[in-house]
């Protein structure tokens, strides 16, 4: 088992959130501060970020999902809702595949049941390319800003920051697992609890089309899209972001 860095806070019915690429739990700080007053609210770094231990490479996100659900059962964290940002999404896919009794639901926040066509696996092949050649910081801090609907979002450099922690390793061992990852639309159609879609309008990344042909084929789909927002909505528009979550989640 992995050793991983959690962090707990408030009572109530678990919420996991779980952070995407290259970040760490940090990235939740303001706002999972939204929702302590109603729930236990867990962040978790994943395996190699933050304060997490990396598992040996390479690695896959099945296994990463692996350590999560020993944590959760470890803990006793049971029937909660577990929120993936887009990596973490896909990790949140595979830890319901898994062990689908953990939880009560599931939330894609910027995130895809979807495997990468080949353009998007080409261009993880160009991002092992350039952190093998420059190095991670130029590569972490320099893939933040895209991710935002607006460039000069005064929020950008505090993600850069976090960001910028991420190892070598790391980096090139998530880029690895993300490339190769199965998938996962069966998970979504056999999962029979309430699955929650967070998108943006503006994430060039994950077209609109593609995330409601996926709530289409969910047994208990809620859809929500925010305006003016591209993959960072937790920072972008985090009250509206944050009231479609409770709202989600005062339905389970």
């Amino acid at each position: 088992m992995a050793n991983l860095y959690a962090r707990q806070q408030g009572e109530g019915k678990p919420l996991i959130l779980i952070h995407g690429f290259p970040l760490h739990q940090a990235v939740w700080n303001d706002f999972a501060s939204r929702f302590v007053n109603s729930f236990k609210v867990i962040t978790i770094d994943l395996p190699g970020f933050g304060k997490s231990a990396i598992l040996p490479h390479p690695f896959s996100l099945d296994q990463v999902a692996d350590q999560l659900n020993y944590y959760l059962s470890d803990e006793g964290i049971i029937n909660g809702t577990v929120i993936g940002h887009s990596l973490g999404g896909y990790v949140a896919l595979a830890m319901i595949k898994k062990r689908p009794d953990l939880f009560s639901a599931v939330g894609l926040f910027h995130s895809t049941a979807y495997a990468d066509s080949p353009e998007k696996k080409e261009s993880r092949n160009k991002v092992l390319e350039f952190v093998e050649k420059n190095g991670p910081l130029p590569f972490a801090t320099n893939f933040i800003s895209p991710l935002f609907a607006y460039p000069g979002n005064p929020e950008i450099e505090r993600v850069r920051r976090i960001a910028s922690e991420s190892s070598k390793d790391a980096i090139i061992g998530y880029t690895m697992a993300m490339r190769d990852r199965p998938d996962q639309t069966k998970t979504l159609k056999t999962f029979e609890k309430p699955t929650l879609f967070l998108a943006g309008d503006k994430d060039a990344g994950i077209p609109l089309e593609t995330i409601r042909a996926q709530a289409a084929i969910c047994q208990r789909p809620e859809i929500h899209i925010l305006p003016d927002v591209a993959h960072m909505g937790m920072y972008e528009k985090p009250d509206e972001a944050a009231s479609k979550i409770i709202g989600f989640l005062s339905k389970i």
